[in-house]
This record gives structure tokens, sequence and C-alpha cells, in this order.
């Protein structure tokens, strides 16, 4: 989001704020979606916004993958997609995670499509169902090799025959996850097909009919054409984020989400000092260091330090120091001519310099999904359509504020 005025200085809407913010392109998102949806042959999209559609948010994002032509969402807990429902999102949605344990009545009251994968389950959607005088439809997970959840297809027989039997319940899909899927041509996943396959025919089998099937999540998009089925499941990649380094993702995604901050104070440092909660960087020669209002507890991690770079005036600078709960410390060299404001960019692009989620999971030794979903609840999202400021929110409730 090289483009947006918040690349260059703080955002008016943060005035009263910590200088500290996630841009979200909601363009970049909806073009990704079409993107993706032509790399999946144009089957159906279920989009995954779980932990609030990896900390870019959920809302947001539904509604313009509401908009761009999404079949459905993928939610992990309950109360996220209840949170949709009330955000007015009228799409249908996938709980992939357990069923509640006080029962499926909050799902359908929600209008939440469980996904079973156990005959006691299947029991408590019916009974539910049976006493709203409802029709209940689920997904039928199947393992075929995460070894997880899901359902061992040496049940399947006895699943559906309690299906059978119920006269409120709807099976409407079968799917699975692939464990591995890291590199073209896995010989995991391929197994983990073949079971599928075979688990899907037999279900169609017993059902007396083309039961829809859907395994196809992020990386199998990039590398595991034959796992299309008739539905994908893309995830990591609708935010433009690539889930592996070794996966070659569609050609034309874009990264929906920056993070950025401004510098909030600039002191000269000499040779020879210690520098930060156990001095575990000394500064070689005489130079000048920039704190901004940052730290792990917002998803920027302790030992960045010596492993990863933010950008600052089109140029690259080094975290020093660790990172402190709140704050971390970067060395601006000596010569620069920065002060107390300048925007400094730790995920995204600026001035024809970009750090990506990829680059700071490599250099970090951590995971993309894990730097996404770190980046904490205190700290502002703004989200940008048409290139214009649209909204300003906070995860955590008591910070919250509109735009």
């Amino acid at each position: 989001m090289s483009h947006s005025p918040a690349a260059r200085r703080v955002p008016d809407a943060l005035s009263r704020r910590r200088p500290t913010w996630l841009e979200i392109d909601l363009d970049a998102l909806a073009a990704n979606f079409r993107v993706l949806s032509e790399a999946a042959g144009g089957r159906p999209l279920w989009c995954v916004v779980k932990a609030e559609a990896y900390s870019h948010g959920a809302m947001a994002c539904s509604r313009t993958l509401e908009r761009a032509g999404a079949a459905g969402l993928v939610v992990a807990l309950p109360e996220e997609g209840m949170a949709l429902r009330r955000g007015g999102i009228r799409l249908p949605i996938l709980l992939s995670g357990p069923l509640p344990a006080g029962g499926a009545d909050p799902l359908l009251e929600h209008d939440i499509t469980p996904a079973l994968s156990r005959t006691e389950d299947l029991r408590r959607l019916e009974d539910a169902a049976a006493r709203r005088g409802a029709r209940a439809s689920f997904h039928l997970e199947v393992d075929s090799g995460m070894t997880r959840m899901g359902l061992p297809p040496h049940r399947v027989d006895a699943f559906m025959q309690a299906a059978a039997g119920c006269t409120h319940c709807h099976l409407e899909a079968v799917f699975s996850h692939l464990a591995s899927v890291h590199e073209p041509g896995d010989e995991a996943a391929r197994r983990q097909l073949e079971c599928f396959s075979d688990t899907v025919r037999h279900v169609r089998k017993l059902a007396g009919r083309d039961v829809p099937s859907h395994l196809a999540s992020s990386p199998a998009l990039c590398a595991f054409p034959q796992a299309a089925c008739d539905m994908a499941r893309p995830g990591l990649l609708l935010y433009g984020v690539s889930p592996a380094p070794t996966l070659n993702p569609p050609a034309g995604l874009a990264p929906v989400l920056s993070l950025r901050a401004s510098l909030v104070l600039i002191q000269e440092v000499p040779a020879g000092v210690r520098v930060g909660y156990g001095g575990t960087w000394t500064s070689p020669a005489d130079t000048c260091l920039g704190v901004i209002s940052l730290g792990y507890a917002d998803g920027l991690w302790r030992d960045c330090a010596g492993q990863a770079e933010a950008i600052l005036d089109g140029k690259r600078v080094p975290y020093v120091g660790a990172v402190n709960m709140d704050l971390a410390q970067i060395d601006l060299g000596v010569g620069r001519h920065a002060q107390p404001g300048d925007v400094v960019t730790i995920i995204g692009c600026h001035g024809g310099e970009a750090i990506t989620l990829e680059e700071l999971a490599t250099r970090t030794g951590r995971t993309v999904y894990e730097w996404l979903t770190n980046l904490g609840g205190r700290v502002p999202r703004l989200t940008y359509r048409s290139g214009r400021l649209d909204h300003v929110w906070t995860p955590i409730g008591s910070l919250s504020m509109e735009c």
C-alpha cells in the first residue's frame, strides 16, 4: 500500500492514539479473490476468515469477499461465526472447529453450518434441529491422513447409516485437510488425495447422490491442482501471502496488509553503550537510535534484533536491543535527517523498498501464519477502499473507534 498517505505520515485518525497502525487494502483483497477464483478454475471459493481473517479484520474482509462473489466463509470458533452474523453477513458460514460443548442450538440460531466427524455430534445436531422444527446442514470431515479431527474412513459406513436415519439433518459436503503440501508433487499429499477420493466415492454411493467435496487450501492451490475437487478453501493466499517459501502462488496476488509506526524519540548514542533490557546490543560506533511504539505485545517478536529490519525513508534500518513489550529500537546511523513523527514501515512497501511477511518469517525462523496471527489487538486497523480511508477500528473493544 505504498500509495496510501499513511506511508508518509501518521494518519489524522490516529492523532489521539499511539502512532502505530495496520493498513488493510480491501481492493487488493477483492483482486486476490478474483485471481484465486481463476486459479481454481471458476470453482466456488469458501474463504477462510478465522482468527480475525488472519489479523486483517474478519468483518471488513467478509463484507469484501461477499461482494466479490465468495460461495461461503470458514471460521474456527462458534463466536467468530456469530460475530459475522451480528455484523450482517449473509453468506453461508462453515464452522471448521468442534461443535460447542453446550450443543448445536447456538449454531442453528445463527445459521452456521458445522463440520461433523462423530455420530454423537450428528445426533446432537439432529436433536437440536428437531426441537426447533428446522433443517440443519453439515459438512462431513474425513481424516485422510492429518490425524487430527475427522472421521476415519473405516467408520464412514456407520456414520452414513446414522445420517440416513436423520430427518432434520442434511449432508451438504464432505471435506478433509492436507497435512503437507509444501512442494509440488508431495507424495504424502498424493496419498491423502487418493484416500480422500476413495472415501468421497464411497460417501456418494451410500448417499445415493453426488455430494460436493472440498480439499484444496492455499498450499494446494499453489502446488497440488489435483486437489481442486468441487470447491476450494483458500485462506492465506487471499491476503497475498505465500504459505511456504517452496511454493509458487498464482501470479497477480498482492499483499493486503502493511504495518507501520512513527518514530516517537530519537537519541544520539556514543560508541560502546549497551542498549535495552539485558544490554544485548552494544553500539559499535557513534550512532542515532530511534524508538517506535511497537513491541512483542503487538506481534513484533522479541528476538527481531539481529535478524530483521524495518524501512525508514526508503532505506532499511536494523532493530537493535531486545524488543520490549511496547517499544522497539532501530539503528538510524549517523547523518540521517530523521525526526519524531517520521513513519517506519515494519511490513510493507515504502520508497521502493519492501519488507514482506515471507522475508520476516524466513529471517526469524517462524511461519507467516505465526507472524500474521500474532499481530496484537492493541494495534488499530485502517481499512482502505478505492484508495480512500474507509474505516478505523481496534480489535480490543475498549479501544474501538469509528471513522
